[in-house]
């Protein structure tokens, strides 16, 4: 797919590719031999562009530090973003992006990276998504979500339900994953100094990266302006917990304040080990989330999904062959199936176990002193 954009003295060749169609790579040889320009843009950032030319990354990602440093929601997040567009059809650009950088560095033509880096794209969909967005792509992980990928349709076709469905199902991420890049990279674009350009995206970008070039103002995105429900909560409950506590020992009488405490100690260490046991971790894993639960959720600072990946990544380190493998998963059952997958659905799902657990207690104790 080729479109062509006229911007007063300036012509940009848009090249769209399916990332994954054979005749992508001619495409673009065909079009910068064409068009010969003196500007050749990309739909990579820095981190794809070295992971395409066999630097991914994950090799020398140090899983604990990761988990240790708050990171490791936001690499789950990835992950399984990562598998659901592979699963679509819709897989991170390929050769024909590294081929069209390497002619452009061959022939001295100025080459830009024009996309948002990758770790701000994932970080903007996950703060957009909506509750109704992150519990649909959470049952996608457990069940599986169906793919495009295979059926009887022709290339602009599938590209075209792609993004209807993504538009659908997903709004918050279409709107970082399409609306806001275009934005971003027609910016980077009009940015240089250029007569003839050729720039190759995903065709899913070919519409509207065409419509905010020839945009006379184009369409600026903001952060979401989300009121901080999840973060007063962490704060407050833990709170209300020690302060019920106090006031069943010492209004209500011993037998309810220690009833109410077992209660609390009990939900916490068995949903938290619970959590590593469905994580697939090692059972000395079990037994740290079951202990750091109860202490951990007094500290909105420190989760027991925190200490139990941690103690998880430390005791058993993922190798570099399995974060390498990681890193191209097509499925989320391979998440189970590698140790640093492992690791970070023990750190998520302890800490979903160990936050289910505290609002159950909350409600107990609710139940005591009320």
């Amino acid at each position: 797919m080729r479109k062509k954009v006229a911007l007063e003295n300036r012509e940009i060749e848009i090249v769209g590719t399916s990332h994954v169609a054979e005749g992508s790579i001619q495409e673009v040889e065909k079009a910068i031999a064409e068009v010969q320009p003196d500007f050749v843009g990309v739909e990579l950032d820095q981190d794809r562009y070295n992971a395409l030319k066999g630097d991914s990354g994950w090799k020398d990602l140090d899983v604990a530090d990761a988990v240790k440093n708050g990171k490791g929601f936001l690499l789950l997040f990835r992950l399984i973003l990562s598998i659901f567009q592979r699963k679509a059809g819709n897989s991170m650009p390929g050769k024909e992006m590294l081929k069209a950088a390497e002619l452009a560095e061959d022939r001295d033509i100025d080459l830009e990276l024009i996309d948002q880096d990758i770790n701000t794209t994932f970080q903007r969909a996950r703060d957009k998504l909506t509750v109704k967005e992150k519990l649909k792509l959470a049952a996608s992980l457990v069940i599986g979500s169906e793919s495009i990928e295979g059926q009887d349709l022709l290339q602009d076709d599938i590209i075209n339900k792609l993004v209807e469905e993504l538009g659908e199902e997903y709004p918050s991420l279409a709107e970082t994953f399409l609306y806001e890049r275009n934005s971003y990279m027609a910016n980077k674009i009009l940015e240089k100094d250029f007569n003839k350009a050729v720039v190759v995206v995903g065709a899913a970008h070919v519409e509207g990266l065409m419509d905010e070039l020839k945009a006379e103002v184009r369409t600026t995105y903001t952060d979401p302006e989300n009121f901080p429900w999840f973060k007063i909560a962490t704060y407050a409950i833990p709170a209300f917990i020690l302060a019920g506590l106090g006031y069943s020992f010492w209004k209500i009488g011993m037998g309810a304040g220690a009833k109410a405490t077992g209660v609390w100690i009990g939900l916490n260490g068995t949903l938290a080990a619970l959590g590593a046991i469905i994580a697939r971790s090692h059972p000395l894993t079990w037994l740290i989330a079951f202990i750091a639960a109860p202490l951990t959720s007094l500290d909105p600072a420190l989760g027991a999904g925190m200490v139990a990946a941690y103690a998880e990544a430390k005791f058993y380190p993922p190798t570099v062959g399995e974060l390498e493998e990681l890193s191209k998963a097509t499925e989320y059952s391979e998440l189970w199936e590698n140790q640093a997958g492992r690791v970070l659905l023990t750190f998520v799902i302890v800490s979903i176990g160990s936050a289910t657990a505290t609002f159950l207690s909350a409600g107990y104790i609710a139940s005591v002193i009320f």
